[in-house]
């Protein structure tokens, strides 16, 4: 992170100073000749070879109030606006994902402070489910009250619009193209809204369906590792300094470029599944270290080779975009002292140039970045007596041994094996004489449980027509034959209970299954 920032602001620097000193650039007349002037803030582009530096270099600029435009449609993804857009998207999407449900009610659409969602959860006891209810004692004007409602509504009313609706209404309720106003360059705001709404347009002709599926291509875009190229068309009308990948800017030239992000060597860590082909028809695969295909490690100086190729051609790229100077970032990570050094993506460059360059090195860009200071070491705590650290030890393991949740059928079961000894013998585990009928070995008690379970599946709640037949044919199924009658006042008396009498009058399920927090069992289901 240091890093980053260092390298951030020193070229931010460096573009102020290409500025202030006014270098030239050349610009071609109508009759073809060449002239010399000051150069604009829109001559200067800054290629990055990933995205991970961009809010670094986006704080930067805001702090020297340097205009800036990201072109590459990857980087437009992964700017404040449009993940604050992207966030309110998958807390509407995802009820359950609290995580998003937090950072969407913390972004400028709902504008609820830290203060505001500590005393939703801590003196309220709020929860972050937009689907649930809202604490009793909570004001209904509250800010998070009221995110939570909208959340949950647009929630409710996505299955009948379509992604780009859903962004629509989410640009226009939250009023996040007039919150751009606020910002030093709002123009810029709506061009990224914009391009975000007519590429969710195009997805959705393309095939897309759901609201989902478009926030985990919006992932694909924004990976780290995609190969996303598409370039934002350009206003020319607007004087900002450009930001693009380096994939973005293949095909342009700027008269001012400067590299960033070239901190990292020249060397690739593969991670994950690897997938190679060999020079026959098979292909090789490795899963994890020490588990591969025979011939994977054959590939492996072959693949190698090819990869730091591609990042040789990659950094040609990069370097042959500017027409006039070239600015390269040199910060770099103390190395470590060892035998084999991979030089980083500046050295490389340096050393392909050669004597054929001419090289000014900037003092800005060569600062070293000053050691963060070393907190100061608490003092040891002393060690507990062996008897107290056994005590706490048995304690932890006896807490975490807790089961998590808890079901009404597990405590039954538990019950029943404390009173394995009492007058019921019905009750007993392990009953010897299996000549018995079932309802007379072991627990019977579960069997005439699920025959009444089976009555009250189909018989009517309102009227108990069927009850009859139903206590019959379910007796003989669990085989509980002659105990018909205890099924049938079972099922009698749930049928007469206040809530199945109510649920009788109006839309139901006759199978709803429940937890409900509990002191002692976690969660009883």
């Amino acid at each position: 992170t240091l890093l980053r920032e260092a390298e951030a602001r020193d070229v931010v620097a460096a573009i102020c100073t290409a500025m202030t000193e006014q270098w030239s650039v050349g610009e071609k007349q109508d009759d073809g000749s060449e002239t010399w002037r000051p150069p604009r803030w829109r001559d200067i582009a800054i290629l990055l070879p990933a995205r991970t530096s961009l809010p670094f270099l986006e704080a930067a600029l805001e702090a020297a109030e340097v205009p800036y435009r990201a072109e590459t449609s990857s980087i437009v993804y992964g700017t404040r606006a449009v993940r604050d857009l992207v966030m309110i998207a998958r807390a509407v999407e995802d009820p359950t994902d609290a995580l998003a449900v937090v950072a969407a009610l913390r972004t400028p659409g709902f504008a609820c402070g830290d203060d505001d969602l500590a005393t939703w959860r801590l003196r309220h006891k709020g929860r972050w489910d937009h689907q649930g209810h809202l604490p009793d004692d909570a004001p209904v004007d509250h800010p998070v009250a009221a995110g939570l409602d909208w959340l949950g509504k647009l929630h409710q009313e996505r299955l009948w619009l379509s992604p780009s609706q859903v962004l629509e209404r989410i640009i226009r309720d939250r009023r996040l193209m007039e919150l751009a106003v606020e910002e030093r360059r709002p123009r810029d705001l709506w061009r990224r809204m914009r391009f975000v709404l007519d590429q969710c347009r195009a997805w959705e002709e393309a095939g897309g369906v759901t609201l989902r599926q478009y926030l985990r291509w919006v992932e694909g875009q924004s990976a780290e590792n995609s190969r996303v190229s598409e370039t934002v068309l350009p206003e020319t009308d607007d004087d900002a300094v450009r930001i693009l990948t380096v994939h973005g800017a293949k095909g342009l030239e700027f008269p001012i470029v400067v590299l960033s992000g070239l901190t990292t060597e020249m060397k690739s860590f593969a991670r994950g599944v690897e997938v190679r082909f060999p020079p026959s028809d098979a292909w090789a695969i490795k899963l994890k270290k020490g588990i591969s295909t025979f011939d994977f490690d054959l590939t492996q100086p072959l693949d190698e080779q090819m990869d730091h190729h591609e990042r040789i051609r990659l950094l040609y790229v990069a370097a042959t975009r500017a027409r006039d100077h070239l600015v390269v970032s040199t910060h770099r990570k103390q190395r470590k002292q060892r035998k084999i050094v991979t030089p980083t993506a500046a050295e490389a460059l340096l050393a392909a140039g050669g004597d054929s360059v001419h090289v000014t090195m900037l003092e800005l860009l060569v600062t070293p970045i000053a050691p963060t200071a070393t907190a100061a070491a608490e003092p040891t705590r002393p060690l507990p007596a062996p008897e107290d650290w056994q005590r706490e030890h048995d304690a932890t393991l006896l807490a975490t041994s807790k089961s998590l949740a808890t079901s009404a059928t597990r405590l039954a079961a538990d019950e029943a094996a404390r009173r394995a000894a009492a007058d019921d013998p019905g009750l007993a585990k392990g009953a010897k004489d299996i000549d018995l009928p079932p309802w007379q070995r072991g627990r019977y008690g579960s069997a005439i449980g699920r025959a009444v379970h089976g009555v009250m599946q189909v018989v009517d709640l309102a009227t108990g027509d069927g009850l009859d037949e139903a206590v019959k044919a379910q007796a003989a199924a669990e085989g509980v034959l002659g105990k018909e009658d205890i099924i049938e006042a079972l099922c009698r008396s749930a049928l007469a209970s206040d809530i199945v009498q109510r649920a009788a009058t109006r839309p139901h399920w006759r199978e709803v299954y429940v937890g409900v927090p509990h002191d002692e069992f976690g969660v009883l289901e």
